[in-house]
């Protein structure tokens, strides 16, 4: 085997064990993926239809196992690597969006399995490209191996992904029908991006909220009022912007919060407000949700004291 061939070799089993690891990351949780599948939708459809379009990207999950399979046992390369390169030339638009609207949200193929920003998204998503681009362009340089189970691998590995997606669907699939923030369900998935709370570790009351909302800024005087007490919990408020936003900043030196706040994707701020609208609410326990409020209901400082 050539120096090329090796490369080429070898640049096509690392984009199978990216395809593969991208799409179990989406069948093992597809709810969580369910949300992030919303953000992106709605560039290319109407409000109407974004559930739908968003339902059906949870196929991408089992998509992506077929792929990466393929590519890993070498199996009609000539099919799938053209697959491949057209799969990421869609990330990288999705991506491309995402950064040029400014979102400082967690970007990338692995889902929640890794943090990355719109702009490392994209660097690595080029380079991905590059190495398929460069697999497929070795076609025509080197042999390709006709495994007699190489097939095999590859279909019965796309049907045990579908069945995994199904298996972790169907008993979760009420959350869809209402934002992924209800009583006695634990709030995972969700990071922080400017900080380093840890909201799995202790208590906090968790306000959902945008600058720019003039309910939100209502609610300040009393979450202030909260904040200085000593016997509230600690009270993070979550917005999609981040802390360096003109929006944030001009809400921070016109309110004055004395409370904590924090940013989280867009996808989390959708899949935990859908339905409901902000602000919102939640008073968790070592990332479990106890209590949730809406904002025509908030509760009295003296409830706040009995948690």
């Amino acid at each position: 085997m050539s120096g090329l061939e090796k490369s080429l070799w070898v640049s096509q089993r690392i984009m199978g064990v990216v395809f593969l690891v991208a799409g179990l990351t989406k069948i093992w949780d597809p709810v969580l993926f369910f949300w992030e599948a919303v953000v992106p939708a709605q560039i290319f459809v109407g409000r109407e239809t974004v559930e739908m379009v968003a339902k059906l990207a949870l196929l991408l999950g089992p998509l992506e196992c077929l792929v990466g399979l393929a590519l890993l046992v070498d199996w009609k390369p000539r099919l799938v690597l053209p697959i491949g390169v057209v799969m990421m030339v869609f990330f990288l638009a999705i991506t491309a969006h995402a950064l040029h609207r400014g979102m400082g949200e967690s970007c990338g193929c692995f889902g929640t399995l890794v943090d990355r920003s719109p702009t490392e998204a994209m660097v690595e998503n080029f380079l991905m490209l590059g190495l398929l681009v460069f697999s497929w362009w070795g076609l025509r340089r080197r042999s390709v191996a006709l495994w007699a189970w190489g097939r095999g691998v590859v279909l019965v590995g796309g049907l045990v992904a579908l069945t995994v997606l199904g298996f972790r669907y169907v008993p979760e699939r009420d959350r869809l029908a209402d934002s992924d923030l209800q009583v006695g369900d634990y709030l995972k998935g969700l990071s922080l991006l400017d900080t380093d709370i840890d909201l799995t570790r202790g208590a906090y009351l968790i306000e959902l909220f945008s600058p720019s909302c003039h309910y939100c800024q209502a609610a300040v005087p009393k979450l202030n009022f909260w904040a200085a007490d000593p016997e509230v919990p600690r009270l993070i408020a979550l917005s999609q912007y981040p802390k360096d936003h003109p929006v944030t900043t001009q809400f921070k030196m016109q309110f004055r919060p004395r409370f904590t706040i924090a940013t989280i994707s867009l996808a989390d701020f959708k899949r935990l407000t859908y339905g409901h609208g902000y602000p919102r609410l939640a008073y968790i326990v070592d990332g479990v949700i106890v209590r949730v409020w809406e904002s025509h209901a908030f509760p009295s400082l003296a409830e706040l004291r009995k948690l």
